[in-house]
C-alpha cells in the first residue's frame, strides 16, 4: 500500500523529470536549425579542402616553403616583424 507521502514524492519526482524531459525536447527543437545549418557548413568545408587530402608530401612542401617566403617578404616590405615574430639578434 503507497502512503499519501510516498505518493507525493513520486509525484514530485514525477513532475521533475516530466520538466527535464520538457527542456531537453525544447533545446532540442531550438537548436536543430543551427545543428543542421553547422552540418552544411562542415560538408561545404570538406568539399571546398577536398584537394589537400590529394596532395603529395613534397607538394606540401613546397607549399610551406612558398608561404614562408611570402610572409617574410610581406615583413620585410612592412618593416616590421609581425606580430608573434622574434626579430634576429644574432
Amino acid at each position: 500500500m503507497v502512503t499519501k507521502a510516498r505518493a507525493a514524492a513520486q509525484a514530485g519526482t514525477w513532475k521533475r523529470l516530466r520538466y527535464r524531459a520538457e527542456q531537453a525536447w525544447n533545446r532540442h527543437v531550438r537548436y536543430r536549425e543551427l545543428y543542421r545549418q553547422l552540418d552544411r557548413m562542415r560538408a561545404e568545408i570538406q568539399d571546398r579542402t577536398a584537394w589537400v587530402d590529394e596532395l603529395t608530401e613534397e607538394d606540401l612542401a613546397e607549399m610551406l616553403h612558398g608561404l614562408t617566403e611570402c610572409i617574410d617578404a610581406m615583413g620585410e616590405a612592412t618593416g616590421s616583424d609581425g606580430p608573434g615574430r622574434m626579430a634576429d639578434t644574432s
